[in-house]
């Protein structure tokens, strides 16, 4: 996605930008509409441009218990400084990306991003109370309920089950 220095320069005020969803996708990450909306807001400082913005991302999620396609949507807030000052781009309150004075604009999709995969939770689940799959026949538990007998009992440990 790429911003152009004359608009930087004017200031954006919550503009609209589409970005293609496709051009975003990897391995892990799979998106139920054709484009992610991102809102930018950018303001000169005394160091480059300072952009504020919202991506809004449609995702297509698997859950962990019940592996049933389900979607989701996150809204990712971010920030971001467009310096041509090295010694700002160790800063760790915002992500800072170097942009100098001879580019005419600049792709900030690599750090967009990284916002998206950092966003995605670790444990992705379609309902809180999912009850995932029967682990003798497999069958999704949230569907139906099946007539498995969950008897893991292994003759092997009866003596240590009589200790308890």
């Amino acid at each position: 996605m790429k911003i152009f220095r004359s608009e930087l320069q004017v200031g954006l005020k919550k503009k609209l930008f589409e970005i293609p969803s496709e051009s975003m996708e990897q391995d892990s990450i799979r998106f139920y509409e054709d484009s992610i909306k991102c809102w930018i807001s950018s303001e000169n400082t005394p160091h480059g441009y300072y952009l504020r913005g919202k991506l809004n991302v449609p995702f297509l999620e698997q859950c962990d218990r019940c592996l049933v396609d389900y979607m989701t949507e996150h809204d990712i807030d971010f920030s971001i400084l467009l310096t041509d000052k090295k010694e700002l781009i160790t800063n760790e309150e915002f992500d800072v990306v170097y942009f100098t004075e001879q580019h005419d604009n600049i792709d900030i999709a690599p750090v967009l991003m990284e916002y998206l995969i950092l966003d995605r939770p670790l444990k992705r689940l379609c309902s809180k109370d999912c009850k995932g799959l029967c682990s003798s026949c497999g069958c999704n538990l949230n569907e139906k309920n099946c007539n498995c007998t969950n008897d893991w009992s292994e003759p092997r440990w009866d003596s240590l089950n009589k200790l308890t």
